[in-house]
């Protein structure tokens, strides 16, 4: 496989910078395989993993670089095919959206009865609520960009989306060689930003890959645009009610002098449910309190609308993998107080 980049073993700070999070040259053998896949899962979705020779060695690095609502990351790995499947989508309900694109080597990647093979900077969309297959039949180099249903949903009717997941588009001409060489250089650049600096870098990323999924759909009729709108304003209504548990689904339409039956419409559309989505809203707004303040687990659970800590701490790692306490200190190199918890 090609030469992994050097481990960065320095604290990482509120400023976006990469971070290694798995290297199979640190591990004895025995363990190489387990620890790809739950480093897989825990870095993006459930995911399974089969190999071309279980007998033959497997070398493969992943890093990660957070820019707010979206994370980065680089992948090199020895040929292998990754794997999301019906019971693991049951048992981990992630529905965010995966972006791979490759830089060296080829892989073919599948959802919906469609499948493209990409290479030299050719990029294509999965979707984790749905099964998908990513196939990388030779040594490989891939960004992968993880970014929330909640990114698109105020730009793109998710229809949209889902018209082109597993499909390619090219890195080479048009608008999509833009997206690719911004999403490159997302990657592999060392510049440290603030956070302010990593959102606007997102937003702009996210602006030229709507407009490259634009380019490729179905125009939408009155009556879908009239749901995109009303969609929006309700993940903004529910935005400004994060901090309150009591919440409801029936305030909210009452706020919004929608039905009830309305507004579990619009959110069945995209595959998930509003409180599902609320849900997610909240351990979002969480993830980003817990780099950009200093306040304790308690108040942030508070902040987000979670009754106890008990309770934010298990929907955290449910979503992230990890506790929020060490969530916080694998990001910011902080270390273990009873401030913390």
């Amino acid at each position: 496989m090609p030469d992994s980049a050097q481990n960065n073993d320095s604290d990482c700070t509120d400023k976006a910078s990469a971070k290694v999070v798995i290297s199979t040259r640190e591990l004895e053998s025995s363990e190489v395989r387990s620890r790809w896949i739950d480093t897989l899962d825990s870095t993006y979705c459930e995911l399974d993993v089969d190999w071309p020779d279980i007998s033959d060695s497997f070398g493969a690095e992943l890093s990660v670089r957070p820019f707010v609502d979206v994370t980065v990351s680089v992948v090199r790995a020895d040929p292998h095919t990754v794997i999301r499947t019906p019971n693991m989508i049951s048992s981990d309900p992630n529905d965010d959206y995966l972006l791979c694109l490759i830089t060296s080597g080829t892989a073919v990647i599948g959802q919906h009865s469609r499948s493209a093979k990409l290479e030299s900077g050719a990029f294509g969309i999965l979707d984790s609520s749905a099964p998908f297959i990513v196939d990388a039949q030779t040594e490989f180099e891939q960004i992968v960009v993880r970014a929330p249903r909640a990114v698109f949903a105020p730009h793109l009717p998710l229809e949209a989306v889902a018209e082109i997941t597993g499909e390619g588009f090219s890195g080479r001409s048009g608008i999509s060689r833009y997206v690719s060489r911004l999403f490159v250089d997302m990657a592999t650049d060392d510049s440290l930003l603030s956070p302010n600096s990593s959102a606007s870098v997102a937003a702009c990323a996210m602006d030229l890959l709507v407009s490259a999924i634009s380019e490729r759909t179905t125009p939408f009729n009155t009556t879908k645009r009239v749901h995109n709108k009303d969609f929006r304003v309700i993940q903004q209504a529910m935005q400004r009610h994060m901090t309150d548990p009591d919440y409801s689904i029936s305030d909210l339409a009452a706020e919004l002098g929608m039905s009830v039956r309305y507004i579990h419409k619009l959110f069945s559309a995209t595959g998930t449910t509003p409180r599902t989505r609320l849900n997610q809203q909240r351990l979002e707004r969480a993830r980003k309190l817990l780099l950009s303040t200093d306040a304790t687990i308690s108040t942030i659970s508070v902040r987000v609308g979670f009754r106890d800590v008990s309770h934010f701490s298990r929907a955290f790692r449910r979503r992230f993998g990890t506790s929020p306490l060490h969530f916080r200190m694998q990001q910011l190199g902080t270390s273990t107080s009873s401030d913390n918890r």
